[in-house]
């Protein structure tokens, strides 16, 4: 790499040279001495990192992937619709945002995480990146209870002085509708019930990484036929300067038509979470992560509750 820079850099000041004979202009000579600064500066970092040519690449293709397949959700279950979008900041191909889903169909359990780490840019990305591999290795290994007391319990021992997380963790059983949620600092989530509306989960606990020991309650309900609920990040619905309920009303206001539609599975479009995504935040920059879980179906005997 260091060849080939050298001799573009020389091509380019010889053809500078042949245009303008009596000297090669300022301009062109700053913006060429940048660029090789720049260009070489990324290899000598790369080469600290023993990534050489395409490995670099490779490996940041493969684990993107890998985070792609720990946040895969189930396409078909029972009379359930799973739908999720992830939107990094500046389109970006990492997020401080991450989501995991372990299902146990032998115990009729679905668990869904979803981690928000603090701060902005690669920092908050390589952290994300490291927590999503620890945080996977606990879901579905530790009862739904024990997992935010895991997690945190590593967040603090890792002593990441005033970075934290926060989260929010859904165990579901598909059979009877019946959930619990666990809630770290994050947003609450929002279920949207047929009969009675909107309605949040407010409690929890701190965010994960600042209070040794701390505890998790579980908020527990039951999505009848027709219900829904709503998973997102704070970059979904937070504006610099406004109100956060602001925010998290202008999302239920666009998520609404998409929840009241009553449709068998196999007529549901996918997608619903990347529209919503794009037309309540297209252009923030934070990550923004919105995750919708509907039962689907009319009501029927076995939707009372």
């Amino acid at each position: 790499l260091l060849v080939l820079v050298c001799t573009a850099l020389a091509g380019s000041v010889l053809g500078a040279v042949a245009q303008d004979p009596l000297g090669v202009r300022l301009g062109v000579s700053v913006v060429l001495a940048c660029t090789g600064a720049t260009v070489l500066a990324a290899n000598r970092f790369r080469h600290r990192l023993g990534l050489r040519g395409t490995q670099g690449d490779s490996m940041l293709l493969e684990l993107a992937e890998h985070n792609r397949t720990l946040a895969r959700l189930p396409e078909r279950l029972l009379d359930w619709h799973f739908d999720s979008a992830l939107a990094p900041a500046g389109g970006a191909s990492f997020s401080g945002d991450f989501l995991l889903c372990a299902h146990r169909p032998e115990e009729d359990l679905l668990e869904l995480v979803l981690v928000d780490v603090s701060g902005k840019g690669s920092r908050a990305a390589a952290r994300s990146t490291h927590l999503s591999g620890a945080f996977a290795m606990l879901l579905g290994r530790v009862p739904p209870e024990a997992f935010l007391p895991a997690a945190n319990d590593h967040l603090v021992r890792m002593g990441w002085e005033d970075d934290f997380a926060t989260a929010v963790h859904l165990a579901l059983h598909p059979a009877t509708g019946h959930y619990r949620l666990f809630n770290a600092g994050h947003p609450p989530p929002v279920r949207y019930c047929r009969r009675r509306g909107w309605e949040a989960s407010e409690h929890g606990g701190p965010a994960l990484g600042l209070v040794p020991g701390a505890p998790y309650p579980a908020v527990s309900g039951r999505l009848s036929y027709g219900d829904s609920l709503l998973l997102f990040s704070d970059g979904l619905v937070e504006v610099p300067g406004r109100d956060l309920d602001e925010g998290v009303g202008r999302l239920l206001a666009a998520a609404e038509p998409e929840v009241r539609t009553h449709l068998p599975q196999q007529q549901v479009a996918r997608g619903a979470a990347r529209r919503l995504v794009h037309t309540v935040a297209q252009d923030v920059a934070d990550d923004r992560t919105l995750v919708l879980v509907r039962r689907l179906g009319a009501a029927g005997p076995t939707a009372a509750g």
